[in-house]
């Protein structure tokens, strides 16, 4: 489907407007909770402010497209009910005055953002706010020239009216190329220009990465200035002969051009919440990994406990009728019999020691001096420490 084979574009911007304010909405949102109710918060500042002020105009002209597109803005003129021509007439010239600064205004957002990220001199100073107010001034001149270029202003939006006459729309014309191509420039010079400020700030290397790739994706909204630059001619000769049908197209791209503008000033602030989701996603793995390996060591440690213990039995058993090791029950040293065991209908693993230290302290004449015994204390004669051998005793199923 072509650019201009669409039916109705009313629906069309209706639909792509909305979803922008609605994404634009949520990521202000997490802004502002960074910013003033999240641990640490350095409370709302000039930028935060201007951003919400952005964010209401960014409704506002949501609002009017809305109405606009339900008085027939975005269907050809043809089509349109003879009492609503009048109406979406006008609706085209409030929007198209107010759409305007959606993406102007945040050029003034972006400003205030990075004189809050560099701190920048008096002259940086001077330049970042010069251009955005020039820039303003741009647009609010176009802004009144909308409603201006016709004598009566009604006779913008109600050709019936008696004695009314325009201007030539070269001049409106002259004014939105001059003004999208001065937003265009702005918009790539705030995006790359910042850049080596950042980088030289005494911050970490990821930090200023990715602070300086936030702020450059601002770039986007420079090549929706460019592309709506390539459509103006063509757009405006059909407004000459269709007054309803383009408009609501040049609204999107508006529209867009602002909505990439906030979004992107937006992203240095969102830093505490990237850094509590990667804490969060670190902890987590780090537990599940801990939780793996300890089962995994658990699991051959039980395997090479036991394929010990069956080693020590078997060749005990190989003797004759005892096992030839002793266990320590209560202090007293038992024989055991390995045929005991070979009556068992199952394999059967008596309980281990080896997980409890047998060490005791007292007078080396008071433990035997046996191959159970390993002697830790020192020299002779005195007390010192011992410790008594723990023996394991495992069986095996004999067929």
């Amino acid at each position: 489907m072509g650019l201009w084979e669409v039916e109705d574009y009313g629906v069309v911007a209706d639909k792509a407007c909305w979803a922008m304010f609605a994404v634009t909405t949520v990521v202000i949102s997490l802004r502002v909770y960074c910013r003033a109710l999240a641990k640490n918060s350095p409370g709302l500042g000039v930028d935060d402010y201007i951003t919400l002020f952005c964010l209401l105009v960014f409704l506002i002209t949501c609002i009017l497209i809305t109405l606009g597109s339900q008085h027939g803005l975005g269907r050809h003129l043809a089509t349109l009910d003879p009492e609503d021509i009048v109406p979406a007439a006008k609706y085209n010239v409030v929007i198209s005055s107010v759409l305007i600064w959606t993406f102007s205004l945040p050029k003034f957002a972006v400003v205030s953002t990075l004189q809050r990220i560099l701190s920048p001199g008096t002259k940086t100073l001077i330049l970042f706010w010069g251009l955005a107010i020039s820039s303003q001034a741009c647009i609010l001149a176009t802004s009144v020239w909308w409603f201006k270029q016709c004598d009566p202003v009604e006779f913008g939006w109600d050709r019936s009216i008696p004695g009314g006459k325009c201007a030539s729309v070269n001049i409106m014309k002259d004014l939105g190329y001059f003004t999208s191509a001065y937003s265009a420039f702005l918009d790539v010079f705030f995006a790359f220009y910042p850049i080596p400020f950042i980088m030289r700030l005494n911050m970490p290397l990821r930090t200023r990465v990715a602070v300086s790739t936030a702020l450059g994706l601002s770039a986007l909204a420079f090549v929706v200035s460019v592309y709506k630059l390539a459509i103006f001619g063509e757009i405006f000769d059909m407004l000459a002969v269709d007054l309803t049908y383009p408009v609501p197209y040049l609204d999107i791209l508006g529209v867009a051009e602002g909505c990439i503008l906030l979004v992107c000033a937006s992203l240095p602030a969102l830093g505490p919440l990237f850094r509590a989701a990667k804490a969060k996603m670190t902890s987590y793995g780090g537990s599940r990994g801990t939780r793996q390996i300890t089962s995994s060591t658990g699991l051959e440690g039980g395997k090479h406990h036991t394929t010990s213990q069956l080693s020590r039995f078997k060749s005990s058993k190989g003797g004759g009728g005892g096992l030839g090791r002793k266990s320590v029950d209560g202090g007293s040293e038992t024989e055991l019999n390995a045929k005991d065991y070979d009556q068992e209908p199952s394999l059967r693993l008596r309980p281990s020691f080896d997980a409890i230290p047998m060490i005791t302290t007292g007078n080396r004449g008071n433990i035997g001096s046996g191959d159970n015994d390993l002697e830790a204390g020192g020299g002779g004669g005195g007390g010192g420490i011992h410790r008594t051998m723990e023996v394991s005793v495992s069986t095996s199923y004999k067929s």
